[in-house]
């Protein structure tokens, strides 16, 4: 009975040492908004907001602070527009008011950018409040 006993402990530790080995090296996977933040601050080309735009405390003030992006309802499919085209939202040179500001709409199109990293970019800023 001992040895039995012994034997079924020895499996029951080698089986939860697979487990726990498993679970700690195992990939994690990010969510959009994860992966949009990671763009933001990476140097890809093509992807430049904190050149105008305010998160937290870095970044420029030519544009809109976007530090509470999620706060102003926008849906994500409207932040990737803004991204994307923003001329479909406000007309290039037009004044335009913003959490009480106003700026000058001057954003360029930003096309080059897949939809994968629309949507983060987007999730990401949805995600800020």
């Amino acid at each position: 009975m001992k040895k039995g006993l012994t034997v079924v402990f020895i499996v029951l530790v080698i089986v939860l040492g697979y487990v726990a080995v498993h679970a700690l090296t195992a990939p994690v996977k990010l969510s959009a908004a994860q992966l949009g933040g990671q763009l933001i601050h990476s140097n890809k080309k093509g992807i430049d907001c904190l050149a105008c735009h305010t998160i937290g405390k870095k970044g420029g003030n030519v544009g809109p602070d976007l530090s509470k992006e999620g706060t102003l309802k926008h849906s994500v499919k409207w932040i990737e527009v803004q991204i994307a085209t923003p001329a479909k939202h406000f007309k290039m040179g037009q004044m335009v008011k913003i959490s009480g500001k106003s700026y000058m709409a001057i954003m360029p199109d930003h096309k080059m950018l897949s939809k994968k990293e629309l949507f983060d970019l987007a999730s990401y800023l949805d995600s800020l409040k």
